[in-house]
């Protein structure tokens, strides 16, 4: 800890204290007072600090959730960290893994890319159970014996070099003890070989004590036999109901070091590039569910299949059917076909099917539409505008109406040449018009008996 001088505080000498970096230290003496543990630990806690904390740069520690890849999905387009965001879907928590640091970090830009997180948590899954086939275990098994032949090797060798420096005090204490006394000079030179003999031997012995401690813990026979059994059944064991979210992302965790997600343009496709612990990679591809049907990457050949089957004579529901049998797949995951009702706006935007005419029940006697009335879907048509916001001008009295005395209480406006210019006129200003108004208008304007009057009539 170090004193800077501009976070210290008048009247109080122990502020301003900063802690720096082992790069910054001044003085570093190891080993000069006894301490807890070593600084090999100390430094092994310190960088398990640092990569447990959740920041942009480090994944960060397993936490709760479904998301089975929280911390380690990259994007594919920037590099930065994707984060996950959960959302409540049919009453089960869904994930979402989410590029936004330009605006968590700034404020500003636009998201680089958002996709739904099952469909990468599904492929990544996969990819993972199929290298923890029985196969892969076996070998796995195979070269953990080989490791522990290897250990075996080495554990010889540091009982000879024990050995080695036993036997280097023993003779150093032999001869200590075989001088004569009157021989001061060498009798303190054989003292101090003899000390630093017991010195290196106790050196050696704190090193073959750190080194047994980092041994791999050995499986018995039957420990072998069982996980080669449970191997079979890795997907039962993966779906259980006793294996927790936690345990699936630390077992995702020891074996994937990173996951890069790319979705290609606007569309379903998502390219999924899977960096596997020590540098392989495993590239793929997985859709993800989009917002409409335009977006897919085949919807072109959609479009042009949909015009073939009607110019066959084929009916919407059979369409939709024959896409189904083809396997062209919808925009969302929700069913697994296209439905007719998809099929026919496809073919009104390619004009064959003429748009639906529904029969209208007649109204009550006397109160049928007059000279200058229509009825409010047909009005709304006549403005080029939505029904809904023709809805709101009639609460907003902007448009004279009346509705019917029975049921389905259908709205007749009244609309003659001059109110449709004005409505019109109305439809092309833009959002806030009216709110802004209030605000820039200083003095505000009196209307005269007849704008009043006019005005009443328009309402």
């Amino acid at each position: 800890r170090r004193i800077e001088h501009r976070r210290q505080q008048p009247g109080r000498p122990s502020t301003g204290r900063v802690v720096r970096g082992e790069d910054e230290w001044l003085v570093f003496i190891p080993d000069a007072l006894p301490a807890y543990i070593t600084i090999e630990q100390y430094r092994a806690n310190l960088a398990r600090l640092a990569a447990n904390a959740a920041r942009a740069e480090t994944p960060g520690t397993v936490r709760s959730g479904p998301a089975l890849l929280a911390g380690l999905v990259r994007c594919g387009r920037c590099g930065k960290r994707m984060t996950v965001r959960y959302h409540q879907h049919a009453g089960s928590t869904r994930p979402d893994y989410v590029c936004a640091r330009q605006m968590t970090d700034y404020g500003s830009g636009e998201r680089c890319q958002a996709l739904n997180g099952a469909c990468v948590d599904a492929f990544v899954t996969a990819q993972v159970l199929a290298a923890l086939a029985p196969a892969a275990l076996e070998v796995s098994l195979r070269a953990a014996q080989q490791v522990l032949a290897e250990r075996a090797e080495l554990d010889k060798i540091w009982s000879q070099r024990l050995e080695r420096a036993a036997i280097n005090a023993d003779r150093a204490r032999r001869c200590y003890r075989l001088a004569e006394p009157e021989n001061r000079l060498v009798v303190r030179q054989l003292e101090k070989d003899w000390e630093q003999a017991l010195a290196a031997q106790q050196t050696l012995q704190e090193e073959y004590d750190r080194f047994t401690q980092t041994r791999p813990r050995t499986l018995t026979a039957a420990e072998q036999r069982a996980i080669t059994a449970l191997a079979g059944d890795i997907e039962g064991l993966w779906s259980a109901e006793t294996t927790t979210d936690a345990d699936r992302k630390e077992i995702i965790r020891a074996l994937v070091e990173q996951v890069t997600v790319t979705v290609l343009g606007t569309s379903e496709r998502v390219t999924v590039t899977i960096t596997w612990a020590g540098g392989r990679t495993t590239t793929g591809e997985t859709t993800r569910p989009v917002a409409l049907l335009q977006q897919l990457s085949y919807y072109p050949q959609i479009k042009e299949r949909i015009r073939e089957l009607a110019g066959q004579g084929h009916r919407a529901e059979a369409i939709a059917q024959r896409l189904h049998a083809e396997g062209f797949r919808p925009a969302r995951g929700r069913g697994n076909r296209i439905s007719a009702s998809a099929v026919k706006a496809i073919l009104r935007e390619l004009g064959t099917l003429p748009p639906p005419a529904r029969p209208r029940s007649a109204s009550p006697p006397g109160e049928e539409p007059g000279r200058d009335e229509w009825w409010l879907e047909d009005l709304a048509t006549e403005l080029d505008m939505p029904a809904v916001t023709l809805y709101s001008w009639i609460y907003r009295s902007w448009v004279n109406a009346r509705k019917e005395s029975r049921r389905p209480y259908r709205w007749i406006l009244h609309a003659g040449p001059t109110q449709l210019a004005e409505l019109r006129e109305r439809r092309t200003r833009p959002p806030g018009w009216y709110t802004r108004l209030r605000w820039t208008d200083t003095e505000p304007t009196i209307p005269t008996q007849d704008e009043d009057q006019t005005a009443s009539s328009h309402l």
